[in-house]
């Protein structure tokens, strides 16, 4: 996917924005809400439309400019009497056409550099809301998981309060056995309280990256989370993408060329600029004619040679090349940036991938354990202290498996983000 397809998804997802009278909301929708909504978008396109003024403002300098003027004088009462006209009006039209304005030349290449740079970086910047939206999604989606697992476990400490309570009364097992069951429902409780804190930390955190409100039930993104578990390409082949399709780093490329183009307009200074010049003059002064109006054109060739400056053009070259410089180091930077991105993202989503499937392991034997020991407590065969830790194991396990499925997911959208590519995708090219 190249910039112009990444900029044409951020449209089309503009032009689909939900109406938001959903039932489910979908990450898709999360990053519409958040392209469409966000301030941030708008302050993007806010910096294009001024680099384009930039444009505009550098062109200025191939075209004529036209001034009109116009004066009125009145004459006091003694020239008045003494037979001269009481006033005396003249108007004036300047055009003035630059022919050769060599410095002129390299500042017009600087403003159409920084205008695409503008442009990559826009995209760019609306790419990174993109993400933060999915990952404000992601974090509120594995909050729901979190706290459905701590009310299941809540459930779970309710009946066996309730059964060891009966048992208790029947001669079946001691006080101390009711005591642990009101402490693993107490600590249940705290937990489900704890988990709804977090969850509406997470819900807030997403209302405000899409500004919209998040009244519908999250949609769980299977197709993105089983793109999350495939196995990546080669390191080479991924380094090759992401040195293709970074926005930021094409941004950075035309941030240099601009910068070199900049260099080059002090020493230009020391060619002549030549300019023409027509002027048009109507007048009603009686001291040039003694009665009605007189006319007359001027055309002009000015022909300016700054031979000696003091200096001052050299030493704006030499501040530019190092400028140029600095940016021609911060694009290669960048590049090694890139390399170090999108290893790192990499391996984190091959051990995020590696962990998600120990967890599921872990989460399948704590169930089973639970469901054995519970059949066993039930018979008499196991206590209640081992019926606690059983169900504390199997809540720990559920936790960490949405943790895991949660890390994984982001790992994704981070390889994704490394690559330059947008978070809704399936593929890593």
């Amino acid at each position: 996917m190249r910039i112009p397809r990444v900029g044409l998804g951020l449209v089309v997802a503009l032009a689909t924005t939900p109406t938001w009278a959903q039932e489910q909301l979908t990450v898709e929708d999360a990053v519409s809400l958040a392209l469409s909504r966000n301030e941030r978008a708008k302050i993007s396109n806010l910096n294009v439309t001024s680099a384009e003024a930039g444009v505009a403002r550098a062109r200025t300098a191939f075209f004529p400019t036209v001034i009109a003027g116009g004066t009125y004088t009145q004459s006091p009462d003694d020239v008045v009497a003494a037979g001269k006209n009481a006033y005396s009006t003249v108007a004036t039209v300047t055009i003035s056409q630059p022919i050769l304005n060599a410095s002129a030349f390299p500042l017009y290449a600087q403003s159409k550099r920084l205008l695409d740079g503008q442009v990559a970086q826009t995209v760019d910047d609306k790419r990174q809301l993109a993400f933060d939206a999915a990952k404000a999604f992601f974090a509120a989606l594995v909050a729901d998981d979190v706290l459905a697992a701590a009310n299941k476990r809540l459930d779970t400490a309710k009946s066996n309060f309730a059964d060891t309570q009966a048992r208790s009364q029947a001669g079946l097992v001691s006080t101390n056995d009711v005591s642990r069951a009101q402490i693993d429902l107490a600590n249940a409780v705290r937990e489900v309280e704890n988990d709804k804190g977090v969850s509406q930390v997470a819900y807030v955190t997403l209302a405000f990256t899409i500004n919209a409100p998040v009244s519908a039930k999250l949609a769980l993104p299977t197709t993105l989370l089983a793109a999350g578990r495939a196995t990546i390409p080669t390191i080479e082949g991924l380094l090759r993408v992401a040195i293709a399709h970074r926005p930021d780093l094409t941004s950075k490329r035309h941030l240099a060329v601009a910068a070199h183009d900049f260099a080059d307009e002090p020493l230009l200074r020391l060619v002549p600029t030549l300019s023409l010049g027509a002027t048009f003059r109507v007048s009603s002064d009686e001291t040039l004619v003694g009665h009605g109006f007189y006319n007359n054109e001027f055309l002009t060739a000015t022909l300016s040679w700054p031979l000696f400056d003091a200096g001052i053009r050299y030493a704006d070259k030499r501040a530019r090349d190092a400028q140029a410089t600095i940016a021609d180091l911060t694009v290669d930077a960048l590049i090694r940036s890139v390399d170090a991105q999108v290893r790192s993202a990499a391996f984190g989503l091959v051990a995020a991938q590696n962990a998600l499937g120990a967890a599921q392991q872990a989460r399948d034997a704590a169930k089973q354990s639970a469901d054995e020991t519970a059949i066993l407590y039930k018979q008499g065969l196991a206590k209640a202290i081992e019926l606690v830790d059983a169900n504390d194991s199997r809540f720990l396990a559920d936790v960490s498996y949405a943790s895991s499925e949660n890390s994984v997911a982001l790992a994704y959208l981070g390889l994704r983000q490394a690559l330059g590519l947008d978070p809704i995708g399936t593929t890593l090219e």
